[in-house]
């Protein structure tokens, strides 16, 4: 039996939070694994996804919940110079303690692999004696001059290097070659059942197209806004539901409000359960700038929505299969992607060869295949 520990930084709601209750829900089954999740940071109110870590799972926090509510509390006044002081000696307290903490808790317990599934243990992998593994989630050649060196100082530190699609694999072999025989390529995985019945709680009626992902800037959420006020004009009677939640709310509630398109373009919030707003809209659009392998594109997919995305670094390429499997638009191009969306929603033939070809790409990222790859990273040979 292998011992592994797997660690990041929160279970707030997130994409990789998602992905990695989705390997844990896969690998904690088998026999063979014993799972240990190492989380930094105890905050009932934020760690939305603990309620999904499987009971066979143990789950450690380095932080306690007392600590982080009255960091929290301190930065809420940071307007103060008091405060803000107060804050950055919490700061470096909280780091000197989870130095401390790591040691400790590495002297008290042995494991074959640690995985960093976030990348973000950084300044404590040095504290990190056995097997080291870190799990890049995003396009490798975004980072420019010293970040880029910093980056590839940290990365030598790991043994092994999991990127999550082909593109990632050879960014990794061109940006960083003194660590290319690290990488090792596995798909996020995907519980096709479990996805399937989720997205059939729940009827959502109305003709709509939906887009979900976090209102941060590269989501490209703003581009949707514009993109759709030209579907509009054209005639498109389809509303659009944006879920999710992030620093851009306003500004794009302000372009929505500017526009005319309050009755429309409706920002939804966070769903904790999206899947049946995929399963009954027309459409999954997805104009973002940058992604590492968008996970939400699958689950779109797999809720039998037609997914039309900007081809950016990296991953939308790769699971569309270059446009067999959904519309693939030049980065940027708005008009373009206007256009896909209009032509899909009045061709019904393209609308049912999409859905087709959808079919047998998806089961490529099913759990099942993607455990035994994980199996055979920590050592763990299949049968």
């Amino acid at each position: 039996m292998k011992k592994i520990l797997i660690y990041n930084g929160q279970l707030f709601m997130g994409g990789i939070e998602r992905v990695l209750i989705s390997y844990l829900q896969g690998i904690s089954k088998d026999k063979d694994l014993d799972i240990t999740l190492l989380i930094k940071e105890n905050n009932p109110a934020k760690n939305v996804f603990y309620k999904d870590i499987p009971e066979n799972v143990k789950c450690e926090f380095i932080k306690s919940e007392k600590l982080v509510e009255m960091r929290e509390n301190i930065s809420k006044k940071r307007g103060n110079i008091f405060y803000r002081a107060m804050y950055q000696i919490v700061v470096a307290y909280e780091r000197l303690e989870m130095k401390r903490w790591l040691k400790e808790y590495f002297k008290n317990n042995s494991y074959d692999s640690v995985i960093d599934f976030d990348m973000s243990l950084g300044k404590y992998l040095d504290e990190v004696p056995y097997e080291k593994i870190g799990w890049c989630h995003y396009s490798l050649e975004a980072k420019k001059g010293k970040k880029r060196e910093r980056f590839r100082e940290r990365l030598e530190k790991y043994d092994k290097i999991v990127v999550i699609c082909d593109e990632m694999k050879e960014e990794l072999n061109e940006v960083y070659p003194t660590v290319k025989d690290r990488g090792v390529r596995i798909y996020n995985p995907m519980d096709i059942d479990e996805i399937i019945r989720k997205s059939e709680v729940e009827k959502i009626s109305g003709s709509y197209m939906v887009a979900v992902s976090r209102l941060v800037p590269g989501k490209g959420r703003l581009d949707l806004i514009d993109i759709y006020l030209d579907l509009k004009k054209r005639g498109v009677k389809e509303k659009l539901y944006i879920l999710g939640e992030g620093s851009e709310r306003a500004e794009l509630q302000k372009r929505i409000d500017e526009n005319g398109l309050q009755d429309e373009v409706l920002l939804l919030g966070q769903k904790e359960n999206p899947y049946p707003w995929m399963k009954n809209s027309k459409m999954f659009l997805h104009p973002s700038y940058g992604e590492g392998l968008p996970t939400v594109l699958i689950e779109a997919m797999i809720c039998k929505s037609i997914v039309v995305a900007y081809d950016c670094p990296t991953g939308p390429k790769e699971i569309l299969g270059d446009g067999k499997f959904g519309a693939l638009i030049p980065l940027g191009d708005k008009k373009k992607f206007g256009d896909s969306v209009y032509e899909i929603l009045e061709n019904e033939n393209l609308r049912d060869e999409f859905l087709s070809q959808m079919k047998t790409r998806v089961n490529e990222f099913s759990v099942h295949n993607i455990k035994e790859e994980f199996k055979n990273l920590v050592g763990e040979k299949t049968t």
